[in-house]
């Protein structure tokens, strides 16, 4: 489970750079953009499909890539956030690693 769990974070990660990516210069980088969104929906399906179970690896997916968003957007971009969000974090992590206790 660790194999996909880090192939999914390494998708997460390049599908939050090709967004950003992309709104730089739209027309200008979406050819460039075409091969990593091929690359990362391989990924991310590939995981799917090959996980032992589904419903677990497409929460951690789901939780990987709003926390990858959500750091990358509070330290590189500087956006405000509160205590709340940090909560919020904080908590779908946790809720990450419940799912990989058995």
């Amino acid at each position: 489970m660790v194999m996909y769990i880090l192939l999914v974070g390494i998708a997460a990660l390049m599908q939050i750079g090709t967004i950003y990516f992309l709104r730089a210069n739209f027309l200008g980088s979406f050819l460039y953009a075409i091969p990593l969104i091929l690359a990362y929906q391989f990924l991310f399906l590939w995981s799917y499909a090959n996980a032992p179970k589904f419903i677990i690896i497409w929460f951690i997916t789901t939780a990987l890539t709003n926390s990858f968003a959500f750091l990358l957007g509070y330290f590189l971009w500087h956006e405000q956030v509160s205590l709340l969000n940090f909560i919020g974090i904080v908590l779908v992590i946790i809720g990450a690693v419940f799912l990989q206790i058995k």
